[in-house]
């Protein structure tokens, strides 16, 4: 008992000394919080000399020689630490021996330091994604002169550390990174890494591109292609853009659910004429590629002959409301039909020059969507009929459940025709039953309506989208048509061939209207 008497009373002394203790540490803890501390970050610049290298890919057999002997001036870098990018241009310095980045407050890097006394954890990972060089202002009269290669470029394997390169940037410490870089030369600029856009400081421009693909039978589809794009300075030397090989280069292409074929519109990104190039000497050189298609299936896949582009023939194609035209290609394609001449499509009814292939009596087109919204009629109604009154409330009466057009989208009203002969009554409200009260197509009115029932509309008075002539054979028509309804939103304009036979053939197709993110 005296035992546990005295163990309690020395527990009892102790206890205002651990409460001291406790009360110094949470006072200190206070005093030497976190920080954070900016540490410098400084780059080197070294050539890379391949002398010495072993160069085993056959189109380094020619590694350029530096001919431009002028003194770096500027880098032009872009970092990445913390979830943030930063693009920047700091000057390059030298010893007289070495290149090396000037001290800049956009190369100040910040570190937390943390409180435990463990500075193993404390450090900052910045990635240099970019590093080129230039001889002055580069966006100014600057020339690129050295660049480092990235992980992507056929130079992979003849530096040390290709970019990207993750650097460990730690408290206490100036870091300085050296980077080897290689002599700049348009010829092989791809073999960096970096696109030839990407390297040439300059305004850019955007340019499209659109095709048909011909078939045998004269039809048009849209075209499946790929495109190799070159520019050329004022000495002749070609830099390629694009190759025929990459996605980019390639227009997307599908089927929509409503099982029409579609090729989007190819838009590049070019630069202007290089500098001593005239607007109306060609720099740009393209050559498509024509490719197998899921609308038209296997077909030759030679390429076309090469053509050239001028700063004009470009110029040309930008619009007022900053809005570009496209360059249209055909590929297998002959001169439509030379026979007739366009006419606008009145705003007068076509339907009056409809020639059924049998006689009928009357006959009326009806717009429909819960009650009768348009109709149009031809001939006498019930002429021969015994009870007048009877047989015109039976003609009103017959009302189609379905038409070979619908139209006044959502609401979805449709169309159909009914028809009398010798006091007899029937619909037309189908696409076969609409060809075979057509029969063959002898006039405009026929025309129209065929295209109407495959879904293709018009402007009246608009020679640009909608206008109309009888051809060698048949008739053709320029027209509208929405070949996708939602994400994208895509109206394209049509030049069809109409056959006597019925048969629809899409002479040319081109987008007039595209909205990505839009519905109906």
């Amino acid at each position: 008992m005296k035992t546990i008497t005295r163990y309690l009373a020395f527990m009892v002394l102790l206890s205002p000394l651990f409460s001291s203790c406790s009360k110094e540490e949470e006072e200190v803890a206070v005093n030497i919080e976190s920080f954070t501390q900016s540490i410098s970050l400084e780059f080197g610049a070294v050539l890379n000399d391949l002398s010495n290298k072993m160069i085993s890919k056959e189109n380094f057999s020619q590694i350029p020689d530096c001919v431009n002997d002028a003194a770096p001036a500027v880098a032009r870098l872009s970092i990445s630490f913390n979830g943030e990018t930063k693009t920047m241009d700091i000057d390059i310095l030298t010893n007289g021996t070495n290149y090396y980045t000037d001290y800049s407050d956009e190369l100040k890097i910040p570190v937390v330091v943390s409180d435990d006394g463990n500075n193993e954890n404390d450090y900052t990972t910045v990635t240099l994604s970019k590093f080129l060089i230039y001889d002055g202002d580069p966006d100014g009269a600057g020339n690129l002169i050295w660049v480092a290669p990235t992980g992507d470029g056929d130079f992979l394997g003849y530096v040390d550390k290709p970019l990207p390169l993750d650097i460990i940037v730690r408290p206490g410490t100036k870091k300085n990174e050296v980077i080897e870089v290689f002599c700049f030369d348009q010829q092989i600029v791809n073999e960096y890494g970096y696109s030839f856009l990407e390297l040439m400081p300059q305004k850019l421009y955007k340019l499209c591109f659109f095709a048909n693909y011909c078939h045998s039978d004269g039809r048009h589809y849209p075209g499946n292609y790929s495109l190799d794009l070159f520019v050329q300075d004022a000495n002749g030397i070609r830099v390629q853009l694009y190759n025929n090989e990459d996605t980019n280069a390639k227009p997307i292409t599908g089927q929509y659910e409503n099982g029409e074929y579609f090729s989007q519109l190819l838009c590049l990104v070019i630069p202007g004429p290089p500098e001593k190039v005239e607007n109306d000497q060609d720099y740009l050189f393209y050559t498509i590629t024509p490719e197998n298609s899921d609308a038209y299936g296997d077909i030759d896949n030679t390429a076309l002959a090469e053509e050239g582009l001028s700063w004009n023939d470009i110029n040309v194609l930008f619009n007022d409301n900053n809005t570009m035209e496209y360059i249209h290609i055909f590929i297998n394609c002959d001169t439509p039909s030379d026979c007739g001449e366009f006419v606008a499509i009145p705003e007068s009814s076509f339907y009056n020059e409809i020639i059924p292939k049998d006689p009928v009596d009357y006959f009326e087109i009806v717009n429909y969507l819960d009650e009768i919204l348009f109709s149009f009629s031809q001939g006498e109604l019930c002429a021969d009929a015994v009870d007048m009154v009877a047989c015109i409330n039976e003609f009103n009466n017959l009302i189609a459940e379905e038409g070979f057009y619908i139209s006044c989208l959502p609401a979805g009203c449709y169309t159909f025709i009914r028809h009398q002969t010798d006091g007899v009554n029937q619909l037309v409200s189908t696409d076969e039953e609409l060809l075979d009260f057509l029969g063959s197509i002898d006039s405009k009115g026929d025309a129209l309506l065929l295209a109407l029932s495959n879904d293709y509309y018009w402007s009246t008075n608009n020679m640009e989208n909608g206008a109309i002539k009888e051809a060698c054979t048949g008739y053709e028509l320029i027209v509208n048509k929405i070949v996708s309804y939602c994400t994208p939103l895509q109206i394209d304009r049509f030049h069809l061939s109409i056959t006597p036979s019925a048969e629809i053939i899409i002479l040319d197709q081109e987008v007039i209207e595209f909205e990505e993110n839009l519905c109906i």
